[in-house]
């Protein structure tokens, strides 16, 4: 992390942190032609605001140190802007580094505070600056894994080594026999068809004067390895060398003998070459011969090259299972102790040629042997067989499973637990938010919610880890961001992530089920207002308009196709609607029995219309486009008009079919006028009191009635589906082992749909951050430069905590119940402005820091509203206290 301290400030020191380009720290191989530049403030001062900015960038460090922003300098803006800041200088150069940093000027002090310097490096930025062909074996060798070879010497001093890889399905370089990188499964699942994504690397301290390079490359999602990449060496003498795919021919097969994403990985330790590792050519006698072939050119997949800009894949935590058991002679079961997604890596000894073969599953059949029948066509099952050679250590490289059990066949002597390390494996996306309470049972749920999302950040949103299907789901997302922007960053990740959504566009607009497009609906099922909201959820919570300029086409085509497929305003076509609702509630016979029998597809469908134009007017204005935000404005006004036509019942005094759905999901849209919304209100909070507080909702409207009642008046009956622990609830789940969320309400087990590790139930998560903690941002004021602070106050809780961590820096709200009193401490971090709910029953009673706040002003008194005193406050720690 760069800091910087400003001169001669002691306890009222004011620091530059965090300073990132493309939401990454000095970031290499970047392609955007304008980045975005972005930081964070910190300071022990209370009331801490940015004033001004000035953003210098150059092309060497001596003209940083001398203020020379030749270019860009952004000159002083008057701004407390200190996110998604475009450049706008000079046109950026392929391959080069950049030196920048910020003068930041705030309301403590006169003077300006100065970063230290930060860097970027551009990555290839146009189609012409790769020179080398695609490559690969496509005349045999069918799902195998290729490696590739080729040795290289140098008679220079190297000042710079830069190496462009673009290796699918997946890659693995090695130089010298080193692996590069901490990266796996590289490079970011796309439509290779339309973006290819490749990785760059800093290689020079990988290289001697004699080199070899060996890169394995793998099927992947795209099927047949195919190689393009390129090596650039910059010398002291200012000359250069390139060595390109078009050069690396040599090809031969190796001890992966097969690796499948969904069957899993074969690795015969026998086949292992270690002279691949020498820097010579005279281990290959003759080319081509029968080991080593010569790779011809091959087709390109057609897609444009682009820079990995998301966070890789990597092992992002590794731990020792639960138990090794011996369930039947000779077969042994591991248990991690959790559902999650990764492998697991071993140490064995035994004969040469002995085959150990690992089965991965979620669950158990009754005699303790895996249950693999939910995993439906996916073998998840790895093999390794031994080279006889003392002590062998694996992992696998090119697959990976959704687990908690491993069965171990063939394993040479009776295996411990010490014999394996369990590893899980992601997008290697930072945590962003903690929550705990006092009880433990929602703890646990948003322990299960947490490690779901993180089984599925594999470079794509995944709906699932472990069987043959692991899409990006559109449908299940639209409900899934917020859960997942409160657990984890996922700036980067969603900029790339919406590219995939674009790429599966066709001329008339429409977009399709799942990106990548695998599977599902062409065009997708009209609630994917996910493809939207996965901008204005990045400008909302991290300040980015990059990404809704960049977009804005698009999304708009898609809501204009939309349009068209309506009558008199009512959309007419539905594929999954409020997808997955208890099995009570779903239809019998087909659609795996998930499909909602009580919730209109069509009012689904019409009031994602409704919520996708409401949202692009709302971009429009962002963008400062009047005409636009007019026209969506009025669409939105149409369609909400055809929504209350059609599907308001006066006599139920509800809408649809006047069930859980139907209401929370009206109520969640602002369908009801002020005359509706109480029968509304009062119909939804009766139904689920008289189902004893249980839910009937599907994967959508689960997210909705929550929120719906908690804003409504109903807080209490919220907190008590929140809390349930018979069926259908998140507590039963837990009370029947689960460790990460269902697919359905129901514990099944066969060949359906019956995934155990699948985030679109997972809604509640967001709950606790908005409602039971209650930090919100500020749509109006982005990227948490204002945002809001209100906890509910439940009667069964006696404390609740929460943190997140904002592109402003850490927030943190946390209260506790004390002999008739509420302590409130809360952190805002500099350059924020938070407006604060501090629950009371006696305004006259609050305190901070053990001092009556009325009529310091520290604290801007707004109103009175229910049970709360609202306050404005800036930047600082606080600790209220209150009469409760």
């Amino acid at each position: 992390m760069t800091t910087v301290t400003a001169k001669n400030r002691d306890i009222n020191t004011v620091t530059i942190t965090a300073m990132q380009v493309d939401n990454a720290e000095n970031p290499l191989g970047i392609d955007s032609r304008t980045p975005q530049f972005s930081w964070q403030t910190a300071g022990d001062l209370r009331n801490i605001k940015q004033t001004a900015y000035q953003v210098i960038v150059t092309d060497a460090a001596d003209k940083l140190q001398r203020n020379e922003g030749d270019i860009w300098n952004s000159g002083k803006v008057l701004s407390s802007q200190s996110s998604g800041i475009l450049y706008r200088g000079m046109p950026l150069e392929s391959r080069k580094k950049y030196y920048w940093k910020v003068l930041l000027w705030n309301n403590n002090d006169s003077g300006a505070v100065i970063s230290e310097a930060a860097t970027f490096e551009m990555g290839l930025l146009h189609q012409s600056d790769w020179s080398g062909d695609w490559v690969g074996f496509p005349s045999g060798w069918i799902g195998k894994v290729h490696y590739f070879r080729r040795v290289f010497s140098f008679q220079k001093e190297i000042a710079k080594a830069r190496a462009y890889v673009a290796g699918i399905g997946y890659n693995e370089l090695e130089i010298n026999g080193k692996k590069v990188g901490a990266n796996v499964l590289d490079p970011a699942t796309s439509d290779f068809s339309k973006t290819i994504y490749y990785t760059t690397y800093d290689i020079k301290d990988f290289l001697n004067k004699d080199n070899v390079m060996v890169i394995a490359v793998a099927p992947g999602w795209y099927g047949m390895p195919k190689l393009r990449m390129q090596m650039e060496f910059y010398f002291t003498d200012g000359t250069m060398e390139v060595i390109n795919s078009s050069s690396i021919r040599n090809v031969t097969l190796g001890p992966v003998v097969s690796a499948g994403v969904l069957d899993g990985e074969v690795y015969d330790a026998r086949l292992e070459k270690p002279e691949w590792r020498l820097p010579s050519d005279t281990i290959i006698k003759g080319l081509p011969n029968q080991i080593w072939g010569v790779a011809p050119v091959v087709e390109a997949p057609g897609g444009k090259m682009a820079a990995q800009q998301l966070e890789p894949v990597r092992i992002v935590e590794a731990f020792a299972p639960v138990s090794v058991k011996e369930v039947t002679q000779g077969i042994y079961v591991m248990d991690a102790g959790q559902n999650m997604a990764g492998w697991v890596a071993l140490k064995v000894k035994g004969n040469k040629g002995t085959r150990v073969t690992l089965r991965f599953a979620e669950t158990l059949y009754d005699n303790g042997l895996v249950n693999q029948e939910n995993l439906r066509t996916a073998a998840a099952t790895d093999v390794y067989i031994l080279k006889g050679e003392g002590e062998e250590q694996w992992e696998p490289r090119f697959t990976y499973h959704g687990f908690r059990y491993m069965q171990i066949e063939g394993w040479p002597g009776k295996p411990a637990a010490d014999n394996f390390t369990v590893k899980k494996v992601r997008s290697d996306v930072a945590p962003a938010g903690k929550f705990t309470s006092s009880n433990d049972l929602l703890n646990r749920i948003n322990q299960m919610v947490q490690r779901t999302e993180a089984s599925n950040l594999h470079s794509i949103p995944t709906d699932c880890p472990q069987r043959d299907e692991r899409m990006g789901w559109l449908n299940d997302l639209t409900v899934r961001i917020e859960q997942a922007v409160y657990n984890f960053n996922l700036h980067r990740f969603y900029a790339k992530y919406i590219q995939d959504v674009c790429d599966t566009q066709n001329e008339n607009g429409e977009i399709t089920d799942t990106a990548p497009y695998k599977v599902g609906g062409k065009p997708a099922d009209p609630v994917s207002v996910s493809f939207l909201l996965l901008a204005l959820k990045s400008y909302e919570y991290y300040g980015n308009t990059g990404i809704i300029r960049k977009h804005y086409t698009q999304m708009r085509a898609w809501v204009d196709y939309l349009t068209t497929r309506t009558k008199d305003g009512i959309v007419e076509y539905s594929y999954y609607g409020d997808w997955s609702p208890p099995a009570a509630f779903g239809a019998q016979g087909h659609s795996y029995g998930a499909l909602s029998v009580y919730t209109p597809g069509t009012l689904m469908s019409t009031g994602y219309l409704y919520y996708s134009a409401s949202v692009l007017a709302q971009m429009a204005g962002v963008l400062g486009d009047v005409d636009d935000k007019q026209k969506y404005e009025q669409l939105a006004a149409r369609t909400m008009k055809a929504f209350n036509d059609k599907f308001w019942d006066e006599q139920k005094g509800g809408y649809g079919t006047n069930n859980q759905s139907c209401n929370s999901f009206a109520i969640f849209l602002g369908a009801p006028d002020k005359s509706k919304l109480p029968r509304v209100v009062a119909n939804l909070a009766r139904d689920v009191k008289e189902r004893g507080y249980h839910l009937t909702t599907g994967n959508l409207c689960t997210k909705y009635l929550l929120e719906a009642l908690t804003e409504n008046g109903e807080a209490e009956t919220a907190y008590k589906i929140a809390t349930q622990t018979t069926y259908p609830s998140w507590g039963f789940m837990l009370s029947q082992g689960a460790t990460t969320l269902w697919e359905r309400w129901e514990y099944e087990t066969g060949g359906s749909m019956n995934s155990h590790n699948h985030p679109m139930m997972g809604s509640v998560g967001s709950w606790l951050y908005k409602y039971v903690a209650g930090i919100l941002p500020d749509i109006n004021h982005p990227g948490f430069e204002k945002f809001t602070l209100r906890p509910y106050i439940f009667n069964e809780l006696q404390h609740a905590e929460a943190s997140y961590q904002s592109v402003k820096g850490a927030i943190l709200s946390s209260w506790k119940k004390s002999k008739g009193r509420l302590e409130y401490n809360v952190t805002v971090p500099p350059n924020a402005v938070a407006t604060i709910y501090i629950p009371t029953k006696d305004a006259r009673s609050i305190t901070e820091g053990g001092r009556r706040i009325s009529g310091i002003k520290d604290y801007k008194f707004l109103r009175m509203e229910g049970h709360a005193a609202v306050y404005e406050i800036g930047s600082g720690v606080y600790r209220f206290n209150s009469k409760w």
